[in-house]
């Protein structure tokens, strides 16, 4: 989740930025291809986005689809076919279009892995290519900012083609990174990688992506498959170069891009810098946006941010002096009730018991798996995954309740894991992660999915209440701190089932929601006629990295449901 933005937003730092993105190869398969939702619309009004794709269709639908919505930034998707020069070119369209390409598929390669048919060869058809350089250069369009490239083997021609801005404007680049020869004759991420060193820029991170060979009868947990693609990201590393010193305004825009891409490590590096050197200017005194953002991390407050080594660096440009105070000395919460007496009342025992029965009922693969369960409260839904065998990480946000869940489950790893501020140290990979009860108790629900999904290599199952209605909106909820079952800090959230549907789409590859309910009063199932006013409603969802095949499961948002 981006860490300093929101504060920046509000502090009016955002207003005099011009943002704009480059995408080459913008074709918008699912929900996650919308960059505006993906944390770069902070910056609109002023935010700018080029989609470039060679299939004119694909273009015109999404543009659109914007067109029949309201959004208050530029976006606009132009049917070119981009690469190093301008020339003409045999585009090979494959079964499915995700894997068209200027390179005709490796086949026999591609036949040694498994769900990769859509990579076979449909039919080609001649293009002519033009750079970006020079598109850019005709249209006026400058500086561009971010760069996206995912062109199916050909990545190293558009970026060659895009020289003059990546050596001269782009301050990020990701770039789809091809290791294996899917494509016959295509540059591997060797190329790639040493190209963009040569232009300025540093490799940052890496998001793989693994397929197992044909019929393997077994996968390991930890390297389920080989490395054949992945998305790198690569930015420039201004502060490298101490005999060139950066322009302000470029670090910090940098900084904005880095927050955006959830590397608050260099976003953070970049605005002390800003701060120790620039400070005396308001425009770049980052000191109260730091603190300000870091005092919602609760570890961090009870520590005491003064002591927070990047806050002792810049205390001094600090100009309100409470934010150093106010979330540190905050007296603790003395709990109305005991969890015992919150979590085992007649109404919560036989919710659990309605909604572990309807899980049981959904025929997923549950049984032998390493599960991380948060949310976990005192235990009651633990139980589930220990009789199946499962390998469980049970996390819970309140120490109260921490002390409880250990002496039920002295066997088992327990650790504490705050959701509205999460532990960044747990960075193990979970077949099944299961949250249910829990988003809805969350102040910052996208991105505590977003943390989830990073943990999760199969399954993340999903239940919570939820506000009727067909909007993709959530809706903030006040809750009371000292009772042991609510949200911890006193704030949480009613998202719709749209919302949540959507949120996921952008984090997981498959989405579906179940066609039956637990057998429980909360749980609609008839969302065409508005439940009672203060009724509670609930949904379940389960989110996957492989389609599943089961006719209890849709991908649609059922209007209608059926008991379980």
């Amino acid at each position: 989740m981006p860490i300093f933005l929101a504060s920046l937003k509000r502090g009016g730092y955002l207003d005099a930025i011009a943002m704009t993105l480059c995408l080459a190869g913008s074709r918008k398969l699912t929900a996650n291809d919308d960059y505006a939702q993906k944390g770069w619309g902070v910056f609109a009004p002023n935010l700018s986005i080029y989609g470039f794709d060679v299939d004119a269709d694909a273009c015109d639908a999404a543009n659109y689809g914007l067109e029949n919505r309201y959004v208050n930034w530029r976006e606009s998707h132009v049917p070119l076919a981009l690469g190093k020069t301008s020339e003409d070119a045999l585009l090979h369209v494959t079964q499915h279009p995700m894997f068209s390409s200027f390179y005709p598929p490796n086949e026999p390669y591609l036949n040694r892995f498994d769900k990769l048919d859509a990579a076979r060869l449909d039919f080609t058809l001649d293009v002519e290519t033009v750079t970006l350089d020079q598109f850019c250069q005709q249209e006026g369009i400058a500086p561009v900012d971010f760069l996206q490239v995912s062109v199916q083997g050909a990545e190293l021609q558009v970026l060659e083609g895009a020289r003059e801005l990546l050596q001269n404007e782009v301050l990020a680049v990701q770039v789809d990174a091809q290791f294996s020869p899917l494509y016959l004759g295509q540059a591997l991420f060797a190329d790639v990688d040493a190209y963009l060193r040569r232009v300025g820029f540093t490799f940052f991170d890496l998001a793989a992506t693994r397929c197992p060979r044909v019929d393997a009868p077994i996968l390991s947990n930890m390297r389920p498959g080989q490395i054949l693609w992945g998305d790198a990201l690569y930015l420039r590393d201004v502060l490298q170069m101490p005999d060139r010193p950066p322009a302000p305004e470029q670090v910090f825009k940098l900084a904005c891009i880095a927050d955006v891409l959830e590397l608050p490590d260099y976003a953070s590096e970049l605005l002390v810098y800003l701060t120790l050197n620039y400070g005396s200017d308001r425009r770049y005194n980052m000191a109260d946006v730091m603190v300000e953002s870091l005092a919602q991390f609760p570890h961090l407050a009870n520590f005491g941010l003064a002591k927070v080594p990047i806050v002792a660096k810049i205390q001094e440009y600090v100009t309100r002096q409470d934010l150093l105070t106010t979330a540190a000395t905050s007296a603790p919460v003395e709990l109305s009730q005991t969890p015992q007496e919150s979590f085992h009342n007649e109404h919560y025992q036989r919710h659990n018991q309605r909604r572990l029965e309807h899980l049981a009922s959904l025929r997923l693969d549950l049984t032998g798996k390493t599960v991380l369960e948060v949310g976990a409260g005192i235990g009651d839904h633990t139980g589930f995954f220990v009789d199946r065998g499962c390998r469980i990480v049970s996390t819970e946000g309140r120490p109260e309740n921490l002390d409880v869940l250990r002496s039920r489950y002295p066997d088992i790893m327990v650790r504490q894991l705050d959701m509205d501020a999460p532990d960044p140290t747990l960075t193990d990979m979970f077949e099944i992660v299961y949250c249910y009860g829990l988003l809805y108790h969350l102040e910052y629900p996208a991105e505590a999915i977003a943390y989830l999904s990073g943990r999760c290599s199969d399954l993340l199952l999903l239940e919570t209440c939820v506000s009727f209605g067909d909007e993709d909106v959530t809706y903030p909820f006040q809750e009371p701190e000292d009772d042991p079952s609510q949200a911890m800090h006193g704030f949480g959230c009613r998202p719709t089932r749209l919302w949540i549907r959507n949120t996921l789409a952008r984090h997981f590859e498959y989405v579906y929601l179940p066609i039956t309910q637990p057998n429980h009063p909360e749980f609609l199932i008839d969302w065409a006629t508005p439940p009672r006013p203060g009724a509670i409603t609930r949904a379940v969802f389960i989110a996957s990295r492989q389609p599943i095949d089961n006719p209890l499961l849709v991908t649609d948002i059922p209007a209608r449901q059926q008991r379980h």
